[in-house]
């Protein structure tokens, strides 16, 4: 019976399922997205105003809390940004002490997803992921100043894969349903 069967097809037969298996997969938050969220260049970020993450608001910036202070270190030719306000993360939108699944519903969370529309929340998360200055710091290469900071310093954990990477990943991620699993 398989003689009749040309190899092509088996092999596709064999194939295929496991093509289909990883597309899913690639929808899923933690199957690449969870380790980029977990970047220092992020959690640095998302933690700076967490105590009992030992933000570095608590540690080695602990003396300079005061947000003017911040403009003499990162000035906007270390860090690309006008404002020194638009450095900060959102505090508690999630931190490195989350899971997978914690860190996109509190991703979610944070853009109200429970009173949108899913095409609302995906155009928004887009938005959010491909074109907010602080997140593309963090990506390599993704902003004339990625990883940059005060006294020639350099973050040595960027998100790893580029933009491209970065996009292709999110993207399955939101086409998928932007599942928290």
């Amino acid at each position: 019976m398989f003689r009749k069967i040309p190899q092509s097809a088996l092999l596709l037969a064999l194939i295929l399922p496991l093509a289909i298996a990883q597309a899913a997969a690639d929808t899923l938050f933690s199957t690449n997205l969870y380790a980029k969220f977990q970047a220092k260049a992020c959690t640095n970020c998302h933690d700076f105003h967490e105590a009992a993450r030992d933000g570095l608001s608590f540690n080695s910036h602990g003396r300079r809390r005061e947000v003017n202070r911040c403009r003499t270190c990162h000035t906007r030719q270390i860090t690309g940004f006008a404002n020194v306000a638009d450095l900060f993360a959102r505090p508690g939108l999630y931190t490195s002490g989350m899971g997978a699944k914690e860190t996109c519903e509190a991703t979610k969370k944070a853009l109200n997803a429970e009173f949108k529309s899913d095409e609302l929340l995906a155009g928004q998360l887009e938005k959010h992921l491909f074109e907010d200055p602080r997140v593309l710091w963090g990506i390599e290469g993704a902003t004339a100043n990625s990883g940059r900071l005060p006294f020639d310093k350099q973050e040595t954990n960027l998100v790893e894969g580029g933009l491209e990477e970065w996009k292709t990943q999110v993207t399955a991620w939101i086409k998928g349903g932007m599942k928290c699993e």
